[in-house]
């Protein structure tokens, strides 16, 4: 430990004497470090932590299961069978696919609030004991509309001011009144954004057929039994509820699927993607501050031959040098640290909205563990390089030398090998970093099928007290439409029930009259209400027929228009106007009177899907998005559509305000977070490089200098000088270059599900790399060539 001590004192002492080479490697570090400090708080948060319920490792959620999709739904009765049936579960519970939008009034000002119905074992399930209150009972599931709810913690506080008497009183929602019987310790945004809960109301005349799918399961698994036993046990299940009801359930089944999987899963790719990139930056880092010490411990020959003359072993040469690597090492962690702090602000403002946990990503004493783990690991691997660079069998020549070293860099074959090596990983993150800006450019350049300038959006749920009639629900929406239209700069103004981009979904069976089926056999495709005025205000064209009009109201003929996707799948492109639809849900035919353009309603990278759109007034919902197009600034819309709803009924309100560009925005939120971090990474690799090879040379032009005074006395000229310099510093960049080609041919291929309208081995990427690299490398050696080739010969040759 004493001597430890003393090498740690001598390090101190060593660095202080050299304070510029100090800096240098420090901030070096620092960058490298800090990088994967902040990647390592998003990845021990998102991937690591465990989620937040107690043995989360025994919690499922079950999807429903046919061959075109094993993320649908599960309707209520076969989800009443699962659950009476199954043997593998402590609990299995239940909640709606989508969370609701609800009216929440009777409050000093009504507001819409987020809302889901669950099943009476649901907070069971979770081992969530509410804060306040009661979970729901059996008994609160046997009704036709909810009774109860419980509040989450979120709404408690803001909307009742955290009055823990809440207990038994009353709140109105979408004009219910509902007696609050709980509230929740805390919001539980993992598995839904609600803010009111619900119990699922089993004796709803919706909840019993098993045509509909509206609910997801979760299950909470027995000690000792595994995913796969409990999977077997559905899989018998929904054998025997196949032959028991084939006409709605055959071919559908439960697909369990653990819950951390079903959180992380879709982010895992990107989220390990990022830290692996932030782990090669961290080696290029290191093979820099490799470097210098390899030029530092070089010139520092002299002294270490006295040393080890004097009886100092090479180990306990090899351990000074890596004492002082893992100083710096220390000193470049402690730094990234505090760096790392703006690091994690920065992520949580770039990351997209949906990533899981964002608001628990921090600097915590696990991250600040990891960062002194990875700095002394830092420090012994690029203090191992100049350590085992000493031998004691040289001491003699080296003090006959009188401690002067020159060469080429060709004579520095290790330093040479790191620089290599740094290049090779600089081309191969700026390549992935190419790869996904120009994949991102291309989302941002998709045409979605509609205009999302100058169009703002809101979302408006009806309550029930007023509008309990399909007609004063149509009559609303007519009359909102209206007075929309009136608005002082608006050009248009429509609703629809599912607003693009947006994850609203709403799919439904149905065949085309006068086509023969079979007993099990129908289509299926995307179920849209609309209101007159949404294709002019979204600009969606219209094809051929028409679209939706003032005549198409209730008591008329059923009227339907299509898109130009659902043309070419079930009419093989031919004119389907006059064709009529036989919709599950409704008795009457719909007429298919008019086809349109198509619209990216998923995601701008997944294709079109096949929609079919019904008036509003002639189907009714009691929930739909508005959409108002105005030649002005669309955030100044916000407030007139508010006073435009409050006008009509002052207990209805608006949610979710927001433009169509903004939306648009957030759709490609991930993969543009992805490649700003990437390239920003990259960016840090390519300076870094830079700076390297800039070093490398510099320094073995001030080792040369001798040579180059001899080569201009032997009349050399600046320009013979600058093609040496550079020359080799290029040949370096393209050894590289080639090495991180095959790299990124390599690594590229884990890009390609992130990757849209570029291939991963796109030829113009590669190339423009490939000359950037170049660029960079030519630059950061013509300086110190430039310098060299300006050497006084008579001065250089005296000075030797």
């Amino acid at each position: 430990m004493e001597t430890l001590i003393q090498d740690i004192r001598y390090g101190i002492r060593t660095l202080r004497k050299a304070p510029g080479f100090a800096l240098v490697a420090v901030i070096t570090l620092a960058l490298g470090i800090g990088a994967n400090t902040a990647m390592f708080s998003v990845t021990s948060t998102v991937l690591l932590n465990r989620l937040p319920f107690p043995d989360p490792d025994r919690l499922a959620r079950g999807f429903g299961k046919f061959p075109l999709n094993d993320r649908a739904g599960v309707s209520a009765l076969d989800f009443l069978d699962y659950r009476q049936q199954s043997r593998s579960f402590e609990q299995l519970a239940a909640k709606s696919t989508q969370d609701l939008t609800s009216n929440l009034t009777e409050v000093e000002k009504p507001e819409q609030v987020s809302s889901t119905i669950v099943s009476w074992n649901f907070f069971d399930a979770l081992s969530v004991r509410p804060r306040l209150g009661r979970s729901f009972l059996s008994t609160d599931e046997q009704v036709t509309r909810p009774q109860v709810a419980i509040l989450g913690n979120g709404v408690w506080r803001r909307e009742f001011g955290g009055d823990p008497a809440i207990i038994g009183r009353t709140l109105t929602l979408d004009g219910r009144q509902l007696t609050i019987v709980g509230v929740l310790p805390s919001d539980l945004p993992l598995l839904s954004e609600a803010q009111v809960w619900l119990p699922m109301p089993m004796l709803a005349p919706e909840m019993n057929h098993r045509h509909w799918h509206p609910l997801s399961v979760v299950g909470r698994l027995k000690p000792g039994v595994s995913l796969a036993q409990a999977q077997s046990e559905l899989d018998t299940i929904a054998h025997a509820l196949a032959l028991q009801y084939p006409e709605s359930d055959k071919d559908w089944s439960l697909n369990l699927v653990g819950l951390r999987e079903v959180v992380v899963g879709p982010v895992r790719p990107v989220i390990l993607l990022l830290f692996g990139a932030v782990g090669l930056l961290l080696l290029i880092a290191c093979a820099n501050v490799a470097n210098l010490l390899l030029a530092r411990v070089t010139g520092r020959r002299r002294e270490i031959a006295i040393r080890a003359a004097m009886g100092a072993s090479r180990g306990r040469l090899v351990r000074q040098i890596i004492t002082e690597a893992t100083l710096l090492a220390l000193a470049g962690g402690t730094l990234g640290a505090v760096a790392s702090v703006w690091g994690v602000s920065l992520l949580r403002r770039l990351a997209p909205v949906d990533l899981p946990r964002l608001e628990e990503i921090s600097v915590n004493p696990e991250v600040l563990l990891f960062t002194a783990v990875i700095s002394i690991l830092t420090g012994i691997l690029f203090g191992l390089a100049p350590a085992f660079q000493l031998s004691a069998g040289k001491v003699a020549e080296s003090l006959k030398s009188g401690g002067r070293v020159s060469g080429s860099v060709a004579r520095h074959k290790l330093g040479r090998a790191l620089m290599v090596g740094e290049i090779a990983l600089s081309f191969a993150l700026l390549v992935g970093a190419g790869l996904l800006v120009k994949s991102v450019w291309h989302l941002i350049h998709v045409d979605p099928g509609f205009r999302t300038e100058h169009v703002v959006s809101a979302r408006v749920s009806l309550g029930e007290g007023g509008y309990k009639e399909e007609a004063q629900r149509a009559t609303f929406f007519r009359r909102l439409e209206q007075r929309l239209s009136e608005l002082p700069g608006v050009e248009s103004a429509g609703a629809i029930s599912e607003l693009p981009l947006s994850q609203q979904l709403n799919d439904d069976f149905f065949r085309i009259q006068g086509r023969t089926y079979g007993p099990d056999e129908n289509e299926d495709a995307d179920f849209r209400r609309a209101t007159p005025g949404y294709l002019k205000a979204m600009g969606i064209p219209l094809r051929s027929g028409r679209w939706i009009d003032e005549r198409d109201v209730l008591s008329s003929p059923g009227v339907v228009v299509v898109n130009q996707p659902f043309v070419q799948r079930y009419f093989s492109g031919k004119n389907p106007i006059g064709e009529s639809l036989l919709v599950e849900g409704f008795a009457k035919p719909w007429q298919i009177v008019g086809v349109i353009g198509g619209v990216n309603h998923f995601a701008l990278n997944a294709p079109q899907p096949e929609e079919m759109y019904v008036p509003e007034a002639q189907a009714p919902s009691g929930v739909m998005n508005l959409v108002v197009r105005s030649g002005s600034d669309p955030q100044m819309l916000g407030s007139a559509m508010l006073d435009a709803v409050s006008a009509l009924d002052r207990n209805e309100t608006i949610s979710s305000v927001r433009s169509m560009d903004q939306i648009v925005q957030t759709s490609i939120a991930q993969p543009r977070f992805s490649a700003q971090l990437l390239m920003l990474f990259a960016a840090l690799a390519l300076l870094l490089a830079a700076i390297g090879l800039y070093g490398l040379i510099a320094y073995a032009v001030s080792q040369r200098t001798q040579e180059i005074g001899i080569r201009r006395a032997l009349g050399a000229q600046r320009g013979d000088v600058l093609r040496l310099i550079v020359g080799e510093g290029i040949r370096l960049a393209l050894k590289g270059s080639v090495i991180g080609l095959v790299a990124a041919l390599a690594l590229n291929r884990l890009l390609a599900g992130l990757l849209y309208g570029v291939t991963p081995t796109d030829p113009a990427t590669f190339f423009a790399v490939g000359i950037l690299l170049t660029g960079v490398a030519l630059l950061a050696c013509y300086i110190p060539a430039h310098r060299a080739s300006r050497v006084d010969p008579m001065v250089a040759l005296r000075d030797e």
